[in-house]
């Protein structure tokens, strides 16, 4: 196996991965909702089943995205604003992992906890990473022959601020876990085009001729 497959099928295990987290973790935590929790909820402070979700969900999920980023990095052929967006795709884990180290009070409210403060810091920090992270991979010059794939990986990370801020309005809050999920949505589908697009021409052409 090639690098190259290596980084593709630890980025396959992971999507599939978060899946099944989401929808075990909705189906085991009573009274939660895809369509109006937060992820974060999944281990909500005091809740049920909060410690079992925070390792087996939020941390092994961190680190299989933490596997796949340290196999996919040396591959990305990216140069100027593209190659802060490689680093910056480490708010992906991270956004993660912040549910581990400062998981949200219940109803993961805009005020709480110590923790809770913590989590909404950590929180915008991570989204706004993650947007300007695929925004600037679109400028990988490995994208300039597919303007589709550029305009969407473009668009999805000037949405990731935007639909942040929406998915936290009170009016819209039955439908908050709806558009994080919309996010995750448009991160996974980015990170796809990522890793089949930008490796350089020579890994390309072992993965080819195997």
């Amino acid at each position: 196996m090639t690098r190259v497959q290596l980084a593709r099928v630890l980025l396959i295990a992971s999507i599939l991965y978060v899946i099944g987290f989401y929808f075990v973790g909705a189906a085991i935590k009573p009274g939660y909702s895809q369509l109006s929790n937060f992820v974060s909820e999944y281990n909500a402070t005091g809740t049920p089943w909060a410690g079992a979700l925070t390792y087996a969900g939020f941390l092994t999920t961190t680190l299989f995205l933490s596997a796949f980023l340290f196999a996919c990095a040396p591959l990305l052929q990216v140069s100027g604003a593209s190659r802060m967006g490689q680093w910056l795709l480490w708010c992906v884990p991270a956004s993660y992992f912040l549910a581990v180290v400062a998981p949200c009070d219940a109803g993961c409210p805009l005020e709480g906890s110590l923790s809770q403060l913590l989590h909404n810091a950590f929180a915008i920090i991570a989204y706004f990473g993650m947007g300007a992270s695929i925004a600037l991979l679109s400028f990988a010059p490995g994208f300039r022959p597919f303007p589709v794939r550029r305009s969407f990986l473009f668009l999805s990370g000037i949405a990731f601020p935007l639909v942040f801020f929406a998915m936290v309005r009170p009016e819209l809050e039955p439908w908050g876990g709806l558009l994080q999920r919309s996010l995750d949505i448009a991160l996974a589908t980015s990170l796809i085009l990522v890793v089949w697009t930008l490796p350089g021409p020579r890994q390309q052409a072992k993965v080819r001729t195997r």
